[in-house]
């Protein structure tokens, strides 16, 4: 069914007077004969988040390997999401993300009827570029200016957190100055969050220098790259007197922090064998650290900085690379190295990574649709051409395309919130042949996918599953 026939059908529904409500544990439950190999117990259930129009609803299903659900007529309707976050198999969350100005978040939790039900409180949260779960709470954290300035009225970069905590959905907000958070004069934001043994990991991303940093550096840096006027556009904009990118963008840095609310000062580990560590979609960055089960944790670099061509930029040469930090060490393991995921790949690096079981990790792969001569790894700052998956094996070092999938030139996107359970992970995968979208399982150690649940809408966004609760 093509899209245009779909939003035709939904007008003919409401014009007959049906209306998209709440679901009932059984309103859109699913059809398939198979439900029995691996349906919810009574105390859980599968909860997605499908796209129709400006709108997202949320649907439930007994299984993920078969059958059909809908968003016509059933699922609760919640506003469109920038980003879907499960906290704890408890609680839902929809990250609204405004261009810069306040959104709805609000959370979502499965009665014990089986519905998804809206809680209580919506939060207005500043702006984001990534975001995770860290202790009791849903974070949240961008770049910003602080009230800090200098003679001249520049003011110092800071993180500024948003805390969503999950239990007594209260807001907090704090904002921490990172000027030369790195011993090199840069400013930072974060990418994604991992918490290992009550540790907090994060990939710090180099931002180049503001121009508070620019005017009250007392090091060296390079003077070439200050902006003589303004540039860029959207996020990548910049004012004159600034350094608009890093000047270190063959560095990747970790940062280790011991407290949820990242107030104690993080230790650094730094290693030049790779490029920064995160994906980016216009002005998200997207988390590309993971553990593994044993606590290790993988270092995914996708090479962005030899994207960094423009004036006053500083281009970057590495490509796609993962590094790896021992469970409780505060180094790269140079044992491991710096395994290059371009020359398993064809030439192809990735925008997105996730953990699936053991040390198996699915990366969302850029394929070649092009010629990469001047575009190594077929990188972009839009994600568009990421139609491929892959499974990337740590201990091993094997990288292996999954096989399976609708052709790739025909896929349109992948879900964004994959779930994993029992060894295998679960994706959404949307096509342009007219075909619903559907739930793909993925058995990392064939690197194999099997199609299983249709979901009769636009696009499918996040996959999870959440306990019932009184």
């Amino acid at each position: 069914m093509t899209k245009k026939y779909f939003v035709w059908s939904l007008m003919a529904m409401f014009f007959v007077g049906s209306v998209f409500t709440s679901c009932s544990d059984d309103s859109n439950a699913s059809s398939g004969e198979d439900d029995d190999d691996d349906s919810a117990t009574t105390e859980s259930g599968y909860v997605m988040a499908a796209g129709v129009d400006d709108s997202d609803y949320l649907l439930t299903s007994t299984a993920l390997t078969s059958g059909t659900v809908s968003a016509v007529g059933t699922g609760t309707e919640a506003t469109a999401a920038t980003a879907w976050v499960f906290y704890n198999n408890k609680y839902l969350y929809n990250l609204v993300y405004n261009q810069g100005s306040s959104g709805g978040t609000a959370s979502y939790y499965l009665d014990a009827s089986g519905a998804m039900t809206k809680r209580s409180n919506e939060y207005s949260i500043t702006r984001f570029t990534s975001y995770g779960v860290c202790g009791e709470n849903l974070v949240t954290v961008s770049a910003v200016d602080t009230d800090n300035t200098d003679s001249d009225g520049n003011a110092k970069k800071g993180l500024g957190f948003n805390f969503l905590h999950a239990e007594d959905q209260v807001l907090s907000t704090a904002s921490y100055v990172c000027e030369d958070y790195l011993g090199n004069g840069e400013y930072v934001t974060l990418a994604g969050f991992v918490e290992i043994d009550g540790k907090y990991y994060t990939s710090a991303v180099p931002m180049g220098m503001s121009a508070w940093g620019v005017s009250n550096y007392t090091g060296e840096f390079d003077e070439s790259k200050v902006s003589q006027e303004s540039g860029g556009s959207s996020s990548s904009s910049y004012d004159a007197g600034v350094i608009p990118a890093t000047q270190y963008p063959d560095s990747a840095y970790i940062a280790i922090y011991t407290s949820a609310d990242f107030s104690d000062t993080p230790t650094i580990i730094r290693t030049g064998e790779m490029g920064f560590a995160c994906g980016r979609m216009r002005s998200q960055y997207y988390q590309t650290i993971q553990a593994d089960d044993e606590g290790n944790l993988y270092v995914f670099s996708p090479g962005y900085g030899r994207m960094h061509t423009a004036t006053y930029y500083t281009t970057g040469e590495l490509g796609a690379r993962v590094m790896r930090i021992n469970s409780g060490e505060t180094e790269f393991d140079e044992s491991y190295g710096a395994v290059d995921l371009e020359a398993l790949s064809d030439g192809c690096s990735f925008l997105r990574v996730w953990h699936i079981t053991d040390d198996y990790f699915l990366l969302q792969m850029f394929t070649a649709i092009e010629d990469n001569a001047s575009n190594p790894g077929y990188l972009n700052a839009r994600g568009t051409g990421a139609t491929g998956l892959a499974v990337y094996r740590g201990s091993t070092k094997t990288f292996t395309t999954v096989t399976g999938l609708p052709d790739a030139d025909v896929i349109s996107s992948f879900g964004s919130t994959p779930y994993a359970e029992d060894g295998y992970i679960y994706v959404g995968v949307v096509t342009s042949d007219g075909s619903y979208p559907t739930i793909y399982q993925i058995n990392p150690t064939t690197a194999t996918a099997t199609a299983g649940l249709v979901v009769e809408a636009e696009d499918i966004s996040a996959i999870g599953k959440l306990e019932y609760q009184e």
